[in-house]
């Protein structure tokens, strides 16, 4: 590399989340030396002596094909040449349970551009990080990638198991205007390939009454509303203050620490949510649709499932509430325990530093 390396980095389209942001702060620790680019929205705020570069104006081509490191956590979806200096880790943004890539047999939509997008970039991959053995094996599948995979956990992760995290659950608590006694209910759907709007986004996928799980739930029950990031639709804050919209929240992971229970369906986001060791619902009320009509899965739904699965929101709310008391989980427990051991071994917090130990510092 050259004498002061040119590291680039993009995340969700113009963000400042995820683990490329998790290898970014760590890498400027270890390694001030690399000047650090990230691609980024004009409103997302970064940190002192990192750049920003517009996604997909000249500049950004320029830094593409001239960097030296490259991290995204999703497809570059324009990027069509790859630069003689660069070094391309994919970082991917979650362990799947919905197919994806090339193993999706019945999309929603013409997905032969998407493909084409895809398999153009993932030529250019140097590396995959993956949160282990199983993971790999469905990427490598989604893929149809050979190349070096990087089984060390999710750096995104990693904050889930730190020190700073009990400082940090207080702090977004406190931001979000919820009470200390407040049973912070994290909903965070995926989205579905059918519910596509004209503008190419998606809308929320409509299970979810909110207004009638917050009535069977207790007062101190807030329920913070989380949408995927293809997802357009916003509720807002309603008059009670027990809906709250965190959709555009930028760091998932720290909402993780301020909830108390994570409610979701078909979302990578449970794999992450497990790391923490708090509750788990599944909410399926459209699994059938979902997996034999729309996306299909890797796994068995019944058998995966690390907690309870309820199809009514009388059921959630009656699952919710009792999880979350004392000893809740305990029927759930081996189940839990198992699906941390098989999709999250290597979630101990270090993930970051493996991937800068592994792949980044050889080449320097």
């Amino acid at each position: 590399m050259r004498e002061r390396p040119i590291a680039l980095f993009e995340s969700w389209r113009g963000r400042y989340a995820d683990s490329p942001r998790a290898i970014s702060e760590r890498l400027g620790e270890r390694h001030p030396e690399i000047r650090q680019i990230w691609v980024a929205n004009e409103g997302t705020s970064l940190p002192a002596g990192v750049d920003r570069v517009v996604r997909h104006t000249p500049t950004y081509f320029a830094r593409l094909a001239t960097c030296d490191l490259l991290v995204a956590n999703d497809i570059v979806s324009k990027h069509l040449v790859k630069g003689p200096r660069v070094h391309y880790l994919q970082t991917w943004h979650g362990t799947p349970l919905k197919v994806i890539g090339h193993d999706e047999q019945m999309p929603a939509y013409d997905n032969a551009k998407v493909l084409a997008r895809q398999d153009r970039d993932v030529r250019k991959w140097d590396a995959l990080l993956s949160s282990g053995p199983e993971c790999t094996a469905m990427f490598r599948s989604a893929f149809q990638f050979d190349g070096q995979v990087l089984e060390v956990g999710y750096p995104r992760n990693d904050v889930l198991r730190s020190a700073e995290a009990p400082a940090i659950r207080e702090r977004v608590r406190r931001d979000l205007g919820l009470e200390e006694s407040a049973t912070a209910v994290l909903y965070a759907p995926t989205w579905r390939d059918d519910v596509q709007r004209p503008d190419g986004t998606f809308g929320d996928p409509g299970g979810l009454d909110v207004d009638a799980f917050t009535t069977a739930t207790g007062d101190d029950t807030v329920v913070l509303m989380r949408m995927h990031s293809v997802v357009s639709t916003r509720r807002g804050r309603d008059a009670s203050g027990r809906v709250l919209d965190v959709s555009d929240h930028p760091e998932i992971a720290e909402l993780y620490l301020a909830a108390d229970v994570l409610v979701s369906d078909y979302s990578s986001a449970i794999y992450d949510f497990a790391v923490t060791g708090k509750p788990v619902v599944l909410f399926a009320y459209d699994l059938e649709h979902y997996r034999d009509g729309i996306r299909g899965m890797y796994l068995d739904y019944e058998d995966w499932a690390p907690g309870p699965i309820v199809t009514t929101v009388d059921e959630l709310a009656d699952t919710v509430t009792a999880v979350t008391l004392p000893g809740g989980m305990d029927p759930w427990k081996g189940r839990y325990e198992q699906f941390v051991q098989r999709f999250c071994p290597d979630e101990d917090g270090g993930a970051t530093d493996r991937v800068i130990d592994r792949f980044i510092e050889p080449l320097l």
